[in-house]
């Protein structure tokens, strides 16, 4: 795929709030109008529009103040960009001529439109929204496009500036218009350009040179007038500013209209491909550019442009009179867009990462879109890098409100109770073979042949999970070429007269009944019958893979598990890396031990007092033309004798008779015993404060604590000691166990039971053949079982590995869907916090915290707050409003030395003496000064090799585990 190497993105995959992993990979807050999918990205989803009208456009008929009020407040979105037309402007924002005649749009943004926003925010209203003036320009020998320059503070004086300058130099305003002083440097460096398509580049280029992180030109309306555009125009406007012109509305405004959307151009509608004018109509409110499959949309996403797809309202007003035009912003139309947070900036990166989706008449109100290579995902708008051969899956998660905005009547305020749904999605794929060439015939094409329907799904293809999302997953063919997929939606069947043919989206015509009232309900009718959703895409980078790598990558990788001493049957892999398959067969089996079928190795075992029995298993893996084998030897484990209590008799399972050993402790010398293939000991001197026995015993089925989904590899084995049952130095236990052949990927891990929190908690341990070490600070009940950890690449050299792991093994923290762990990446206030909480298995709190920002915590962390609050480990910070917990704040190295500190105490911990001193000691808090040197005596936190403790660091993923696993191991848990 020819793009450009340096701005591949490949997004985490986005999850269902159901399957969430815990830990340190955890979402903010999402919208309050967004009952999206949370996901493990530090952001949020946000609904809004960027072309909305007011007064100050002199053909819009609505208030400043009512349209956010409605876009904001009553429909809920979270931000709206204003557009109002970048042409002169008679009325201020209330309606009001402004004295003296009209002024530059550019102007009454400063002096009306801006100072009214703040004005009304000062006053308390659109709390937690972001508003933005931006402008409608008329684009040279174009249609129209929505043009924002944030500059480094949106809104700012600057930015206003800015917008007066573009709009004295890229329209045909009267200079005198604007300050003379202005006007004579803004001559000395651009020469005026309003005429020709080069013009429009030439103010796309300006941008781009002064304002090329903040600023945006996305294209409206497309095809609402005959000969606008051709492709080759928005290939210009792409290629001038990528980041700028990277996208158009597809998903029209002005839906009240009788053409819908206002693509009035004429057609004969008994023979509507007489002539080109049927491309320049509505097809389901969507522009023919994107409704097509295989149309303009598709061939500019066929050369890999990060070219978006976006929905707004063009708002002017609803209806006047006998008139009407678009529904209110955020009443019909809704952009998703995924935002690291709620600045105009934040927003605009967004709609720029593509990781966006837009529906009509809320027909979903969630989307979750990925491809997956195995453990690598990619979501909309991001590129999944995969390799020829690779399988690839879908995987679609939706979810439709209960109800949405229709009214009957319109404007009545009465809900028509409809309760949008979705009837079948298409997954739509094309091929990307790279930038068309200007100058060639490709540059000028606006169709991609390879673009089609792959697959439909409808309520037959999806289920429905314990939160009410859909959820599709579907294998697609291998990886074998460089693709793009995106979906559609809509709430009609696939043959619906006069709507849809073959399930694509048929023209919308023209709604004509006389009676203004009775058309416009047939109008508000034919919208709401009619709904639809479409995603940005997601690309596929495929790596060419010879048939030779793929057979010997498979070879290479290809295991058994442990192979000698196998009691169960084992499952054989059919699938290599890359394409390949694996077919297997016996060459050696005199006992008849193992019999290949259906894939899977059924293991008869010899009878007890038999020899084992050696079998010879052969992989034989093939991809194209090429070949190749490995073969395995397996050793089948007889069936074992059964011993009696006491007689030292070798026990292999759980649940047989309990078998015991007891050994003489020396305090000052220490002891070692054994249980035979059960169980060895070392305890060290100095351990214990007093001698006596250790004793290790065997639990029958019956003693056992239960064991839940955990599957034993070892006997149940209880450690006791005269003497006490916590440990001055570590105690070192080695513990035999069978080898789990039935999941020849999962580890052997040592557990011990915690008989305060009724559970099993995870230890790990280090594994040799068929036993496994750990070394432990308490006797308590422990096993063996099996378990399959999460490898992360980035964590592989990490000094953070043996501390992640034990938190990975008890399932407190996970990493990221795209298969790291980050341990650089800065911590929260709560992610920190539920990582303790989850790391201690405090109780669950339900109940709302003491915060005055409690509405702020998010959801998947409130519960772990409340607990943490509970157990006096948090405190908040003291506001004006009341304390205040601060949940997105990253955590400093001296807050965490407090907890840290709390915890200590709640557990009876004293620390041994007085801490290290640093170099820098002046810059710890005086608040944190006794914790730091608590936690530093006690080896909970320390500081860097140059004898600084830095307070005011942020905690890193990696410095936050280590912290967690010395809290464990001080509290002996």
């Amino acid at each position: 795929m020819k793009f450009n190497k340096q701005a591949r993105i490949v997004f985490p995959m986005v999850l269902s709030a159901s399957i969430l992993s815990t830990g340190l990979a955890v979402p903010l807050p999402k919208a309050a109008a967004a009952d999206t999918i949370a996901t493990q990205d530090q952001g949020q989803w946000l609904t809004g529009e960027f072309h909305a009208h007011t007064f100050e456009s002199d053909d819009a008929q609505s208030s400043l103040e009512s349209v956010l009020d409605h876009g904001l407040t009553t429909y809920g979105l979270d931000f709206i960009m204003l557009a109002d037309h970048l042409r002169s402007s008679k009325r201020d924002d209330t309606g009001t001529d402004i004295p003296g005649g009209p002024i530059p749009l550019s102007k009454g943004l400063l002096e009306y439109q801006v100072p009214k926003i703040k004005a009304l925010q000062d006053a308390g209203k659109y709390a937690g929204k972001t508003i933005f003036s931006g402008f409608e320009w008329d684009i040279p020998s174009h249609e129209h496009g929505s043009v924002g320059i944030l500059t480094d503070e949106p809104g700012s004086e600057a930015a206003l500036k800015a917008a007066n300058q573009f709009e004295y130099l890229f329209t045909n305003r009267d200079a005198s218009w604007f300050n003379p002083a202005d006007v004579l440097q803004w001559q000395a460096a651009d020469n005026r350009a309003y005429s020709t398509h080069a013009d429009s580049l030439s103010a796309i280029n300006w941008l781009k040179r002064n304002y090329p992180e903040t600023s945006y030109m996305i294209v409206n309306h497309p095809s609402r007038g005959v000969g606008k555009y051709k492709i080759s125009d928005f290939r210009d406007f792409n290629n001038a500013a990528p980041d700028i012109a990277f996208g158009f509305e597809g998903m029209l405004g002005n839906q009240m209209e009788p053409d819908r959307g206002g693509y009035n151009s004429a057609y004969d509608p008994a023979n509507p491909t007489a002539n080109d004018n049927y491309k320049n109509r509505s097809y389901g409110g969507v522009d023919y550019m994107v409704a097509k499959v295989g149309g303009v949309w598709d061939s500019l996403l066929g050369e890999g442009r990060k070219f978006w797809n976006f929905a707004n309202s063009d708002y002017h007003f609803k209806t006047i009179d006998t008139n009407s035009s678009g529904y209110w912003p955020g009443e019909y139309a809704k952009n998703y867009i995924w935002s690291e947070g709620k600045s105009t900036q934040d927003i605009l990166n967004g709609m720029r990462s593509g990781k966006s989706f837009s529906v009509f008449g809320d027909l979903i109100n969630a989307l979750d879109f990925r491809l997956a290579d195995g453990s690598t995902n990619a979501e909309m708008g991001g590129i999944l890098q995969a390799t020829e051969g690779d399988k690839l899956t879908l995987t679609i998660k939706f979810k439709s409100p209960e109800a949405n905005n229709y009214e009957n009547p319109i404007n009545s305020g009465q809900s028509g109770g409809m309760k949008p749904a979705v009837d079948h999605i298409d997954l739509i794929e094309g091929d990307v073979t790279g930038p068309a060439e200007k100058g060639t015939p490709a540059y000028d094409k606006d169709t991609n042949d390879s673009t089609r329907v792959v697959a439909t799904f409808t309520s037959e293809d999806w289920t429905t999970d314990a939160n009410g999302y859909n959820v599709i997953t579907y294998d697609l063919p291998k990886a074998s070429k460089d693709q793009y997929f995106r979906l559609r939606g809509t709430n009609l069947g696939m043959n619906v007269p006069g709507e849809t043919l073959d399930g694509n989206p048929l023209i919308d015509p023209k709604t004509t009944t006389a009676d203004a009232t009775a058309r416009f309900n047939e109008i508000n009718n034919r919208n709401y019958q009619d709904l639809w959703f479409y995603s940005n895409p997601i690309f596929v980078d495929t790596a060419a893979y010879t048939d030779e790598q793929a057979v010997q990558d498979t070879l290479d990788k290809l295991t058994l598990g442990h192979t000698d001493a196998v009691t169960e049957n084992i499952t054989l892999p059919s699938d290599g890396e890359h394409g390949a398959a694996i077919a297997w067969e016996e060459t050696a089996d005199q006992a008849n031990a193992v019999a290949i079928e259906n894939g899977i190795a059924k293991v008869s075992r010899p009878a007890a007092g038999q020899p084992d029995a050696s079998v010879t298993l052969k992989a034989t893996a093939s991809r194209g033309d090429s070949s190749d084998s490995k073969t395995f030897a397996i050793t089948i484990k007889a069936m074992p004798s059964t011993s009696t209590p006491g007689g030292g008799g070798n026990t292999t399972s759980p649940g047989t008779p309990a078998t015991s050993v007891s050994v003489t402790f020396d305090a000052a010398k220490g002891a070692e015993g054994s249980l035979k293939d059960v169980i060895a000991f070392k305890i060290p001197a100095g351990a214990l404060s007093a001698s006596g026995t250790i004793g290790a015993q065997v639990l029958s089925s019956e003693q056992q604590p239960p064991l839940g989904s955990l599957k034993a590899l070892s006997p149940i084995v209880e450690m006791t000691s005269s003497a006490g049952t916590t440990f001055g130095k570590p105690v070192e236990l080695t513990f035999n166990y069978a080898v789990n052949s039935a999941a020849p990927n999962g580890k052997p891990a040592v557990y011990y039971y915690n008989e305060k929190l009724k559970k099993w908690i995870f230890l790990g341990g280090q594994a040799n053949g068929t036993t496994i070490t750990v070394n432990v600070k308490h006797f308590t009940k422990f096993g063996v079982f099996g378990y399959a950890p999460q490898a992360f690449p980035d964590l592989t050299t990490s000094w953070a590995k043996p501390y992640a792991d034990r938190l990975i093994g008890m399932e407190v923290i996970s990493g990221y869907e795209d298969g790291t762990f980050r341990p650089d990446q800065p911590v929260t206030r709560a992610e920190w916090v539920k990582l303790l909480v989850d790391s201690l298995s405090l109780p669950a709190a339900s109940s709302a915290t003491r915060f005055a920002d409690d509405s702020l915590i998010p959801a998947w962390a409130k519960s772990q707050v409340k607990a943490a609050t509970d157990a006096g480990y948090v405190t908040g910070f003291d506001t004006k409003d009341g304390s205040v917990f601060n949940a997105s704040q990253r955590i400093t190295r001296a807050e965490i030395a407090v907890i840290a500190a709390r915890v200590l105490k709640a557990g009876g911990i004293a620390p041994p003496g007085t801490g290290k001193t640093f170099n820098d000691a002046n810059a710890i808090p005086a608040w944190a000064l006794d914790a730091v040197s608590q936690t530093t005596a006690a080896g909970i936190v320390s500081g860097y090799p140059n004898g600084s403790f830095r307070p005011n660091d942020t905690l890193t993923r990696a410095e936050a585990v280590k912290v967690a696993y010395a809290l464990l191991d001080a509290l002996n848990i």
